[in-house]
């Protein structure tokens, strides 16, 4: 045993002892260093990570900007709205009645199921696969805590009740589960003005990949469709954040300690979307989108002459933009996407079609400018015309024709001739179809224009169809020529103004928010110098004039009273023979393939046209009797008669009125046929 009391005993400790203590200062001297690093040189530091613990900043979303129409009528606003985040990994578990307690040793755990259940019970789903997609979402958040740690996104636009159910259960799905206000778009004008504004939806996988630089989030709303897409930059604001004081289940704490609100970090204001003003006149959509719903499925386009402003642009069936503002049941979507209606295409510039004798225009302007033709020689119509071993057909026998009156009674045997002599070739119409806005954009921009077809030999040759009788079907607008509602308003545009081919435009203007202004469009000719000559104009002006205003016009019994109107009616052949229908397959009330597609184009006033309109119904019958009635009543409201007239026609165009106490001839019958009525 080693005694301690001993000299030698204690000479042997005290090394010991020394490094022990030397050890301990040591220790302390760490400890020191460290405390002064922590509370000095890292204090900001740790300070801010403290703040944390009772400070939460959350994203601010910016006003999305608002689409007005000519008039200040608002087509595109914003509402209020409650959206539903969900945290699927917190720090927090249920605890039988007590609700949330913390985990432990602050362990993040993933949301349980019984919390899942409960929230799907207080939320209206329109059928099992929207619950099947809301469950979905929760479980990959879930299984992803890299992702699910964070309050994410997982429903918009709950409703009151839906709001109220939730709220009232929160402490048993807190601090999972949270409530936002935020905002949804509006459409005042519903389905009349949706193919124009467009509508949102939530951002794909692939855009947010390719655009990692515009700040986009999953879950964020974008435009899909019409000018909410279009203009999409524009109208996008940019994001704000806000600062607020929580309790340690992350609620806000509506009284914070005054210490708590000073260390907040500041907040950022969002910066809002710009305003879109359209050209759109609003009274002019509703009279063309109610005179249009009467059918099943067509177009209209109404332009000013001059500018080529865009007055108004419908097409029905469509869809009510609102209607994607909430979800839509599996069944409904699939009737929408199944139908033969097409309700998701835009059917004035989405969608091309046979144009009929409305091309009749294009064909007489391309003869005009053949060095032999001779507008006023005379050929017989025997309503039908051999050609190659095959009869082309007329709708009847016309009699004597020359080109003015060929183009008043839409006489397919006169063009038919021509293509014969080989006036109308492909090689000479193609040109002049495209000089006049046809085989090509218009320019517009808006929902996925499409560009038309105007034959070539080249092009016939590849599609295997290039025989003679190719050059005869085309000369009256059938064949392969294809074109678009908004093409046809542009062309007879170019003839109402007197040859300027205009780019259509719907944005007026844009405005930020406080009334800066940030863009203004310019009307734009696409071409310098007219690409009509004018003596080619007069002679179809007067043409289309007396399709509406002679006895033998085709449009004669819709001509308006106070108004002269020249126009072009076609009745575009589908070729489609009368079919059985499938066995399940369901039939729309009034739909027929085998009718013919119905084309009115006009312009108005006559003398000084100011301006276009155009319609086309889906296999309505013919243009007179299906498209004219609509042209005529937005030409009506837009110049502002107030009659329609079908006993005694206006005054022929250039026909001077009686002279005093001179009875009033008949005004239809100012001229012989053909002249120019």
């Amino acid at each position: 045993m080693i005694n301690v009391r001993g000299r030698d005993n204690l000479r042997d400790l005290r090394p010991r002892f020394q490094a022990m203590v030397g050890l301990v200062v040591l220790v302390f001297i760490g400890f020191a260093v460290r405390l002064c690093q922590i509370q000095v040189l890292e204090g900001d530091h740790y300070s801010r990570r403290a703040e944390r613990n009772f400070v939460d900043v959350v994203d601010v979303e910016a006003p999305r900007g608002r689409v007005f129409a000519a008039g200040g009528e608002p087509l595109a606003t914003n509402r209020s709205a409650y959206t539903l985040y969900i945290t699927a990994w917190t720090r927090f578990v249920r605890d039988g009645e007590a609700g949330t307690v913390p985990s432990p040793e602050g362990e993040r755990l993933s949301m349980d199921d019984a919390t899942v259940e409960l929230v799907i019970s207080l939320i209206d789903f329109v059928d099992e696969d929207d619950e099947a997609r809301f469950r979905d979402r929760v479980a990959s958040l879930r299984a992803e805590q890299d992702v699910g740690k964070y309050a994410q996104l997982v429903r918009r636009n709950l409703s009151w009740e839906e709001n109220a159910r939730l709220q009232a259960r929160l402490d048993g799905i807190d601090p999972w589960v949270e409530i936002r206000g935020t905002s949804r778009r509006y459409y005042p004008q519903g389905a009349i003005t949706g193919f124009v504004t467009g509508h949102m939806g939530n951002i794909g996988r692939g855009a947010l990949d390719r655009s990692p630089h515009l700040g986009y989030r999953p879950g964020d709303r974008v435009g899909q469709t019409g000018i909410e897409r279009a203009w999409e930059n524009y109208l996008r604001g940019r994001l704000g954040s806000r600062s607020r004081v929580v309790d340690a289940r992350r609620r806000e704490v509506q009284e914070p300690p005054p210490a708590a609100t000073e260390a907040l970090p500041p907040d950022r204001d969002p910066i809002p979307g710009q305003d879109i003003y359209l050209t759109l006149d609003v009274p002019l959509q509703d009279v063309a989108y109610q005179s249009l719903s009467t059918k099943l499925a067509g177009g209209v386009v109404a332009m000013e002459v001059k500018t080529g402003k865009v007055l108004a642009m419908v097409s029905v069936p469509g869809i009510d933009p609102n209607r994607y503002e909430q979800p839509i049941a599996a069944s409904e979507w699939n009737a929408w996407a199944n139908s033969p209606l097409k309700p998701f295409i835009d059917k004035t510039v989405q969608e091309h079609f046979f144009p009929g004798s409305t091309y009749k225009v294009v064909s007489a302007l391309t003869a005009l400018m053949h060095p032999e033709f001779d507008p006023d020689a005379e050929i017989e119509c025997d309503g039908y015309l051999r050609y190659g071993g095959r009869k082309f057909r007329d709708t009847h026998r016309h009699g004597v024709m020359n080109l003015e009156s060929a183009i008043i009674e839409s006489c397919n045997t006169y063009f038919y001739q021509l293509a014969v002599d080989n006036v109308l070739s492909l090689e000479r119409v193609e040109p002049v179809a495209r000089a006049l806005g046809l085989g090509e954009r218009t320019g517009l921009g808006l929902n996925a224009e499409v560009k038309g077809t105007i034959p070539t030999p080249e092009f016939e040759a590849r599609e295997g169809t290039y025989q003679g009788g190719v050059r005869l079907n085309s000369a009256i607008g059938q064949g392969n020529v294809k074109v678009t509602v908004m093409q046809l308003a542009v062309l007879y545009g170019a003839v109402a103004n007197g040859g300027y081919v205009m780019t259509p435009y719907l944005v007026d203007r844009i405005e930020t928010n406080d009334g800066k202004l940030v863009f203004e469009s310019q009307q734009q000719r696409r071409n310098n110098e007219p690409v009509i000559d004018p003596s080619d104009r007069e002679r179809i002006h007067r043409g289309l004039i007396g399709v509406v205003n002679n006895r033998e016009g085709t449009a004669y019994s819709q001509r308006l009273s106070g108004i002269v109107v020249a126009g072009k009616t076609g009745t575009a052949q589908v070729g489609r023979d009368r079919r059985i229908a499938r066995k399940g397959e369901v039939l729309i009330e009034g739909w027929d393939t085998t009718q013919d597609h119905a084309w009115f184009a006009a312009y108005a006033p006559a003398g000084d046209p100011r301006i276009v309109v155009v319609a086309m119904v889906e296999h309505g019958g013919t243009g007179a009797d299906a498209a004219a009635p609509i042209v005529m009543k937005v030409i009506n409201h837009y110049i502002g008669a107030t009659t329609m007239q079908t006993e005694t026609p206006p005054r022929a165009y250039g026909v001077p009125p009686p002279l005093p106490g001179a009875a009033d001839p008949d005004p239809g019958a100012g001229a012989p046929k053909g002249a120019g009525q």
